[in-house]
């Protein structure tokens, strides 16, 4: 007994599995990765071209975007919304078809079976074959990848062949699934919340410039102070105007209006700014993690990111 437990702890024949913290090392599992603020983008930042935003508009949900970048994204998906609306039409029509053919079959066979009943005498139960021989002959007359049975005989012969075969993943044997078509979605979404958009539903946006000569680029309209990333900005969806969330806050909300406008809850968009890097403020934003299966130290991923694993401390040599 403790010469085989020894055996087995040696880790020769038998216990070739690795272990945890093997698989640790080699990088198994979710490897995660701090993103600093560069791969978060300014707060003026295009969510498609990654730029800053040329002729920007907002979104409902406070996504910025180039006009030109996203009437042209919304346009493609229109586009593929036909086209995949026109190849569900087409299987909707085909599979209509396929059943009235079914249908028609099945009911001229009733008839034959009918006739012979009554005019040749056959019995009931061989009627009833009769009919679904007719059937399956039909079938397979309309199915050119089928068994290929032409006749009521051929198709008894094959199914008399199946029953004796074993191997059930045989061509032969296996089904026939289709291309099924789902029906597509109609609607045009923003890529990077995934929510409905409409071209209707973008609001234009009207920066504030800084004076020349100052630093940064843009600045709160009210109290002209010039935004950063850490700034928290809303857009006022009536004029397009950007300012502070605190601007907005103190100022404007108990107003109730601004620029001679009235102002809604809804009208109200808070901006989804660029990040600084900070966890405190980015929250998620400025972790990413991806999952290996087999880990990305085990010889056949690269070895990338700041939490790459070492090489096996077990005995295992991967030649990376």
């Amino acid at each position: 007994m403790g010469g085989q437990r020894h055996s087995k702890n040696a880790g020769v024949m038998g216990s070739e599995s690795l272990s945890y913290a093997e698989r640790k090392a080699l990088g198994f599992g979710t490897v995660k990765e701090r993103l600093g603020k560069d791969s978060l983008g300014n707060y003026d930042d295009c969510c498609l071209t990654l730029m800053e935003a040329k002729d920007p508009v907002v979104t409902p949900d406070g996504y910025l975007y180039s006009k030109e970048a996203i009437l042209e994204n919304l346009l493609a998906q229109k586009k593929s919304i036909k086209r995949n609306m026109e190849a569900y039409e087409a299987s909707q029509q085909a599979e209509q078809q396929k059943e009235l053919e079914k249908q028609a079959i099945a009911h001229e066979a009733a008839l034959i079976a009918f006739d012979r009943r009554n005019h040749l005498g056959v019995t009931e139960g061989v009627a009833s074959r009769l009919e679904a021989a007719i059937v399956k002959e039909a079938e397979a007359l309309r199915n050119p990848g089928g068994s290929g049975a032409k006749s009521v005989m051929a198709i008894k012969e094959a199914e008399d062949r199946a029953k004796e075969l074993k191997a059930f993943w045989m061509p032969a044997l296996t089904p026939d699934v289709g291309n099924k078509v789902e029906k597509p979605d109609g609607e045009t979404r923003c890529p990077a919340s995934g929510n409905k958009l409409r071209m209707k539903d973008l609001v234009a946006v009207r920066w504030t410039p800084v004076p020349d000569g100052e630093p940064g680029k843009h600045m709160d309209p009210i109290t002209k102070e010039t935004f950063t990333n850490s700034s928290k900005l809303v857009v006022l969806a009536p004029t397009g105007d950007v300012m502070l969330k605190e601007t907005y806050t103190k100022c404007v909300k108990s107003e109730g209006s601004y620029g001679g406008k009235r102002l809604r809850e809804k009208d109200v968009i808070e901006l989804k700014t660029g990040g600084t890097g900070f966890a405190a403020r980015d929250g998620q934003r400025v972790q990413t993690k991806k999952y290996f299966m087999l880990g990305p130290g085990n010889g056949l991923r690269d070895l990338r990111g700041q939490h790459q694993g070492g090489r096996s401390l077990g005995g295992l040599v991967f030649n990376n």
